[in-house]
């Protein structure tokens, strides 16, 4: 895969203290935040706010439902149209997550016009429009604001048939947890901001950025996909608990089947962890046994931005799919399954 850049590259994360999805707010103060609004009476709305759905949908008739969804953040590199093409991915993830097709997007920009030119806001929009066409959709206008903080995404809209929407609550016993993209994109990005990763390493990192999820669920939908989620701020290990939780299940997760980018490890080893990572840890740590200290178990709680896909997969088509997804050149794994849980749901046990 090529990586387009633009031809003049701005600092834009010079005075970012968190960026990507390691911007968000961490799931334990999201959970206080939000207790308390519940769902609406609304019998249209298939998924909301429960379950932390990664998008909502709404029902227009029997054979067509709208999902739509927001997503937006700091810069996470300094190139302007990179940084368009990544946060466009990220935002076009959560219809793919749901089983949908992306149709239209309104961008979200936020921008410190005394700080950077013009011509910086056009590449990051640019950037966002390619990626956009890319998927299939069309971006039919958005919001601007002058701001110190330089944030960038969009509010995207999809389409899906009601009866094929993929939430993450429907994982069954026995199903294989397949997971479409390495992690460790957070701890990455912060050894490229330091200027402490490879060339050959930050050509794979960007590529996965840059990748969407489209040819992915193309795939697996050739199969039974009973559950889906996309892997992004609470890092691997809170997308999982949050995914057997809502379905009433225990997870287990073999860690070194998980696939990870190039220098993921070396860097963890050297103590590079994103802020995000410990939040994560501490929203989720209670969930997760047993927990061995180490560079692998702190890139569990990496938070992903742009991430891959994780499916739960009927046991019989896991190894087909596996298949396919390779022969498509995507570097995706069975990381572990799903079982029954008498008590204690959503608890996501480590085999190390």
């Amino acid at each position: 895969m090529v990586i387009k850049t633009s031809k003049e590259i701005s600092r834009l994360t010079a005075n970012v203290k968190a960026g990507g999805c390691a911007a968000k707010i961490s799931a334990a103060e999201l959970a206080e935040i939000v207790f308390g609004i519940g769902k609406l009476d609304c019998p249209q709305l298939l998924t909301g706010i429960d379950n932390f759905e990664d998008a909502s949908v709404y029902k227009l008739t029997d054979e067509l439902a709208v999902i739509q969804s927001v997503d937006f953040f700091p810069p996470i590199v300094d190139d302007p149209y990179l940084f368009g093409q990544i946060a466009a991915v990220n935002a076009l993830s959560d219809i793919y997550a749901m089983g949908g097709k992306p149709v239209m997007a309104l961008n979200i920009l936020s921008f410190p016009s005394c700080d950077l030119p013009t011509s910086t806001i056009k590449e990051i929009l640019k950037g966002g429009a390619d990626k956009t066409q890319e998927a299939g959709a069309v971006i039919a206008g958005g919001h601007t604001i002058q701001s110190q903080d330089l944030l960038y995404g969009m509010s995207v809209m999809g389409l899906v048939h009601p009866e094929k929407i993929l939430t993450n609550n429907k994982a069954r016993a026995d199903d294989q947890i397949i997971l479409c993209k390495p992690i460790g994109t957070g701890v990455c990005l912060l050894g490229l901001k330091g200027g402490v990763i490879s060339s050959q390493s930050k050509e794979v990192l960007l590529t996965n950025l840059t990748q969407l999820n489209d040819q992915v669920l193309s795939i697996a939908l050739r199969y039974t996909v009973h559950a889906a989620t996309d892997i992004t701020g609470f890092g691997l290990l809170g997308h999982l608990h949050e995914m057997a939780l809502a379905s009433k299940l225990k997870a287990t997760l073999t860690v070194n089947t998980v696939p990870l980018l190039p220098e993921a490890l070396t860097l963890a080893e050297q103590g590079i962890i994103p802020a995000a990572a410990y939040a994560n840890r501490n929203s989720y740590e209670k969930f997760v046994k047993p927990i061995e200290e180490g560079p692998i178990t702190d890139l569990l709680f990496d938070p992903q931005t742009a991430g891959g896909l994780m499916l739960s997969v009927k046991k019989d088509d896991a190894q087909k799919l596996i298949t396919d997804l390779h022969a498509g050149k995507f570097n995706a794994s069975i990381i572990g399954e799903f079982v029954s849980a008498q008590s204690n749901e959503g608890i996501v046990e480590l085999v190390y």
